[in-house]
């Protein structure tokens, strides 16, 4: 109702202003922070496609010739070329079915975190005929947007564990604390070295994981050696 604004009006004033400007600059990184995370989860799925999937159709198509161009003078290798056509054509709906339910998104508002990282964890199981051990402590719930990205960092770590670290079991925590979530997924396979920027750049998108985690506010620590197994672990903020 006043006249005109005063020297403590027009502060008020360019304070708000402040802050809107850094909300405003905020959702504008965050948008594009969403980009470029589709963008590396398209090009992982890109590598994926063409260093698992190519090969192993070219090998099916490889055999196939030589069980057709054996079969009339060699008529027992043919079959047995036609066998290792049956186990690699097995071989590909396995890995295409685990790239499917890599892009199928999770019911995470309705089953949460925990729900849905165990029945990610079946999926494994069945598609790659592996032992995956889930075990959580204190589970409960928390916001969805913050449970998304957790569960595409664990996604990305079970996924790097089962195509590259020819283990024989995986394992993964969830512990549930007062003022942050810890979880860890560890695997008994081959190992790498995380200093090697080519291999890591090249396969594991250890770069998308970390900058999941610090957008949430964690952190994500990757210990591995050759042949000593591999075991991501991400600490976030609960809220």
């Amino acid at each position: 109702t006043a006249a005109r604004f005063s020297a403590d009006d027009q502060q008020l004033i360019e304070l708000l202003a402040a802050h809107a400007a850094i909300a405003i600059e905020n959702a504008r990184l965050f948008d594009l922070s969403r980009e470029l995370n589709v963008l590396e989860e398209r090009n992982r799925l890109a590598r994926e496609l063409h260093d698992s999937m190519n090969q192993t159709l070219f090998s099916l198509v490889l055999t196939a010739d030589a069980a057709a161009a054996a079969l009339a003078s060699d008529p027992q290798r043919a079959a047995s070329q036609i066998e290792t056509v049956k186990e690699l054509a097995k071989a590909t709906m396995a890995e295409l079915r685990s790239l499917v339910e890599d892009l199928r998104p999770p019911a995470l508002r309705d089953d949460g975190l925990v729900t849905a990282l165990r029945k990610h964890a079946d999926v494994l199981r069945r598609a790659h005929r592996i032992r995956v051990d889930v075990g959580v402590e204190g589970e409960r719930r928390l916001p969805l947007e913050r449970e998304r990205e957790v569960f595409r960092i664990v996604q990305e770590a079970l996924s790097n564990a089962v195509r590259h670290a020819d283990a024989r079991r995986l394992e993964l925590v969830l512990a549930f604390g007062g003022d942050a979530l810890l979880v860890s997924v560890g695997d008994d396979g081959v190992g790498f070295d995380p200093a090697e920027r080519a291999l890591r750049s090249r396969r594991l998108g250890l770069t998308s994981m970390r900058e999941r985690a610090r957008a949430l506010g964690g952190t994500l620590r990757v210990d591995s050696a050759p042949g000593a197994g591999t075991t991501v672990r991400l600490e976030v903020p609960v809220a």
